[in-house]
């Protein structure tokens, strides 16, 4: 985690089902516990670029095997009970781009796994993952038929 004051580079995979869903955990034993996020974390100095950063943090959490990733946008959060800033480096994977069913692989920090419709989000969200998916559904159509 950075240091107070610090920014610090995320990563989140907003990952897709054949039904458009949307792949969220909720998170417990770290800050904003109880909020729903997608995959992701801190990008690592050893990773290489963001999609392989992405691509490991995803299986570490869910153990998905994920072959492919889309870069989508970034978003900025503040995160004033622990003193510091994040930008979420947000990219995105359709369901031929993964292999796999979820599964909590660190259950000290995620409770469970779960499949959501964008119009149809839990809460309360991590920040930023409302705006990267009502971006997502601009960009490509999330219900598919």
């Amino acid at each position: 985690m950075p240091k107070p004051d610090d920014v610090g580079v995320g990563t989140a995979l907003i990952i897709l089902n054949e039904k458009g869903e949307i792949l969220l955990g909720e998170r417990k034993g770290a800050h904003r516990a109880g909020h729903w996020c997608c995959p992701g974390g801190w990008l690592d100095r050893p990773d290489p670029t963001t999609d392989v950063a992405v691509i490991r943090e995803a299986y570490e959490e869910t153990g998905l095997l994920v072959e492919r990733v889309h870069h989508h946008m970034w978003t900025s959060e503040d995160h004033p009970h622990a003193g510091f800033r994040s930008i979420t480096l947000y990219h995105f994977a359709f369901p031929d781009d993964w292999k796999g069913t979820p599964r909590v692989m660190e259950p000290e920090k995620c409770t469970g796994w779960a499949w959501f419709a964008p119009n149809d989000l839990p809460s309360p969200l991590f920040p930023g993952i409302e705006k990267a998916v009502k971006a997502l559904g601009a960009v490509i159509p999330l219900a598919r038929n």
